[in-house]
């Protein structure tokens, strides 16, 4: 009789059963089970990968039975590679490329090894750093950018030349090469891109910054005293020049040497140098001074105005007024003329001697500047008194010598003007005396023969104008010039005795005055025409020839 096993150890036998095939699934299961599933391969995955150098691929191993099951082996396999230069591989199956090149990544479990190719690439780019990150530049300055990429390898290259350049908008500009330039406010992102990795910076455009400061003049001189405006112009990053005059601060090196004004004017105060700087801010501009010895800053002539009889001398004075505020006499340096020129000459040291009657301008030069004086040459005059009843009641005749001695190297005349005790002019001549020429004329037969009222004068005077013989010597129309000497003879008697005595004196030279030669002159042009020949004087014996009286008629 057959005997069936009961449920319940069926039942048993299957847990059995069914646990066995667990065990056999489970790690420690054999290459070939008591089932007979064998372990047929051994897969690494993923196949034929490729990775960049310094990269980690993370592989895994699986298990193919015969019966066509798979199980992931996960840490149970030993895992290695053909090359480890090229790649490196943990117990965990992660592989790290190590050099360029192809390598075998092998999994091994129980005597059976699978196996894939793993190809290592060159480093990779991972990231890019441009520096510096973060900017602030003034409106028209520039900056170098650099960019630094980060590589797979661990590996760092500066990409300043190879990468891309470019700005987020028209605040700045950046050139192939990461020189950036700020071009208006605002703020902007520089960017360097390689390939799909992009690096990044901000930068910030503030208002333009001064960058320089020229002061001008850049090298003075100035003379003790002299004053000098400075002008102070700022050159700024945008390209822009401003006038900074007004707004820098001023400073001198040496302020006893010289002062320099909040405004730039700048004072010689002392002989030597000084530096005078204009400083905003950090930026700085200089110019360099050199004082010299005060110079002339005005002339002037003293006295401003004289008056000279012909060949009289007079000393004039040139007085410099110098940079310092102090005055100079230069007379002995300055340079002196007169305009027009013969009337007066001018000796080096101021003195000047009138040479004929006019005016004349002095003119004293010295470090360039002119300084000037007025000086007129009044003509001269010859005066002498005469005693006419003496030398009627003595018998003996008095003389007048007049001489040309030839100060102008030219023929006078010498106008004749006799007037009586009343101060009455009763006769006039113009007589001519040629140079170095001598002239005698008789008291009793030339001067006093011919009044104009018939009666001769008891005494009076003569006067004598040395005159420019023109075409005539008319003594009605005289042109003032020269100079004429004279002497006389008179008698003086003696009422006691009767006794006469001849004596002999010298002519008087005085300044004739514009009128009252105008007034003498009147008169004899009226005796000349109103006297029918009354009232003309003649000349005498001498050089000259006879008297050149023009007489007029009705």
């Amino acid at each position: 009789m057959k005997i069936r096993p009961a449920a319940s150890t069926i039942s048993v036998l299957a847990t059995l059963l069914f646990s066995g095939l667990l065990v056999s699934c489970g790690s420690g299961r054999s290459a070939q089970d008591a089932g007979g599933v064998k372990l047929t391969q051994v897969l690494v995955t993923p196949a034929n990968q490729t990775i960049a150098k310094g990269s980690t691929q993370q592989f895994s191993a699986t298990a193919v039975y015969s019966d066509s099951t798979k199980r992931s082996l996960g840490t149970s396999v030993t895992w290695q590679t053909s090359q480890s230069g090229i790649a490196e591989v943990d117990a965990q199956g992660n592989v790290k490329g190590m050099g360029v090149g192809v390598a075998q990544v092998s999994a091994t479990y129980q005597q059976v090894t699978g196996s894939t190719s793993v190809t290592v690439g060159a480093a990779a780019l991972l990231s890019i750093a441009v520096s510096p990150n973060q900017s602030l530049l003034p409106v028209g300055e520039s900056e170098q950018l650099t960019a630094k990429g980060s590589f797979s390898d661990g590996s760092v290259q500066d990409l300043t030349q190879s990468a891309t350049w470019s700005s987020s908008g028209s605040v700045a500009n950046v050139g192939p090469s990461g020189n950036v330039v700020a071009k208006a406010l605002g703020t902007a992102t520089i960017n360097a891109t390689s390939g799909s990795v992009t690096g990044s910076a901000s930068l910030t455009v503030a208002s333009a910054a001064l960058l320089s400061i020229a002061v001008s003049p850049n090298q003075s001189s100035l003379p003790v005293g002299e004053s000098e405006q400075l002008i102070a112009t700022g050159t700024f990053s945008d390209g822009t020049v401003q006038n900074l005059t007004q707004s820098v601060t001023w400073s001198s090196s040496g302020s006893a040497i010289a002062n320099v004004g909040p405004s730039g004017n700048v004072v010689a105060k002392a002989l030597g140098t000084a530096t005078i700087n204009a400083t905003t801010g950090t930026v700085t501009g200089s110019a360099g001074l050199a004082v010299t010895a005060a110079a002339v800053t005005a002339l002037s002539v003293n006295p401003p105005t004289m008056s000279l009889v012909l060949g009289g001398s007079g000393q004039f004075q040139a007085m410099a007024t110098m940079s310092d505020g102090s005055t100079q006499d230069v007379s002995g340096t300055a340079t002196w003329s007169s305009t027009p020129s013969g009337i007066v000459s001018v000796g080096g040291g101021g003195m000047a001697t009138a040479q004929r009657p006019g005016s004349t301008t002095i003119q004293a030069q010295a470090g360039g500047f002119t300084g000037s004086a007025t000086l007129a040459v009044m003509p001269l005059m010859l005066v002498n008194y005469y005693a006419r009843s003496s030398a009627v009641a003595s018998g003996i005749d008095g003389t007048v010598y007049l001489t040309n001695p030839g100060l102008t190297s030219t023929s006078l005349c010498a106008m004749i003007y006799v007037f009586d005790q009343n101060q009455e002019l009763n006769e006039c001549c113009g007589c001519l005396i040629s140079d170095s020429g001598l002239r005698t004329l008789s008291l009793l037969v030339d001067l006093t023969a011919n009044p104009l009222t018939g009666i001769a004068p008891n005494a009076g005077e003569i006067k004598v104008v040395p005159s420019d013989p023109g075409s005539t010597c008319d003594p009605g129309s005289p042109t003032p010039d020269g100079a004429l000497n004279g002497w006389e003879t008179n008698v003086q008697v003696d009422s006691s005795t009767g006794s006469a005595q001849v004596t002999e004196t010298a002519f008087d030279e005085i300044q004739l005055g514009s009128s009252e030669g105008t007034l003498m002159a009147n008169l004899c042009s009226f005796l000349e025409q109103l006297g029918s020949g009354q009232g003309i004087c003649s000349c005498g014996t001498g050089d000259g020839g006879a008297a050149k009286a023009r007489v007029r008629k009705h």
